[in-house]
């Protein structure tokens, strides 16, 4: 996993870097690395200088993921979602489990099948993630996820709330496994009992199983 992780660090930071390179080209920064045409106390704090100001030219929603993919690139993040394991994985069980996680918390902002349309997301801005095609892109693995989901985007200037106090960190990795699983159908014998368990079966989901 440190191996899988090191390599998306790395493939997002060669994708985030000649975005903020071209927008430095833009206009001239001072020795602060804020354009001299715009105020200091408007410059994004905490932030690369590339990165930062040249937020101020995206929409509210490319800003969002621009500031939350550097700050996970940069490592900018407490070490423990750095370091985390994924211990529940991608079983059959896990998805049932985190089925019924994922729509008592996440369904109304971001929608069935993670399409960012559920009955809360027009009323956002920024719009809520569309989970089903973030998931599948390089900066998504378990530490990303565990570590956005615990933490939520209110540093981030979004609505997206923390989950660290309200979910433990099994129910967060059984969220994940329902989101990489591709958001499937829940029957009634798979749901959670009311004393634990879920589906009858520990075997990997064999849509998931390969991910490590």
């Amino acid at each position: 996993m440190p191996r899988i992780l090191s390599i998306a660090l790395v493939v997002t930071g060669l994708l985030l870097a000649p975005v903020a390179a071209s927008f430095a080209g833009d206009v001239p920064p001072d020795a602060d690395g804020v354009p001299k045409d715009m105020p200091k106390e408007d410059s994004p704090k905490g932030q690369e200088p590339a990165i930062g100001w040249s937020l101020h030219n995206l929409e509210p929603e490319q800003q969002q993921r621009m500031l939350r993919f550097s700050t996970f690139v940069n490592r900018s993040i407490p070490e423990k979602y750095l370091k985390a394991e994924n211990g529940v994985g991608y079983t059959v069980r896990a998805i049932a489990e985190g089925g019924p996680l994922y729509w008592a918390n996440c369904q109304k902002c971001h929608g069935d099948t993670g399409l960012g349309n559920g009955d809360l997301a027009y009323a956002l801005t920024p719009s809520p993630a569309l989970l089903a095609y973030m998931v599948q892109q390089p900066i998504a693995v378990d530490q990303y996820l565990l570590w956005s989901i615990s933490e939520g985007g209110k540093q981030f200037g979004t609505a997206m709330p923390a989950f660290k106090d309200t979910l433990s960190e099994d129910q967060i990795w059984q969220i994940v496994a329902y989101l990489r699983a591709g958001f499937p159908d829940i029957e009634a014998d798979d749901a959670p009992a009311k004393k634990g368990g879920a589906a009858k079966t520990d075997m990997p989901d064999l849509k998931t199983h390969t991910i490590d």
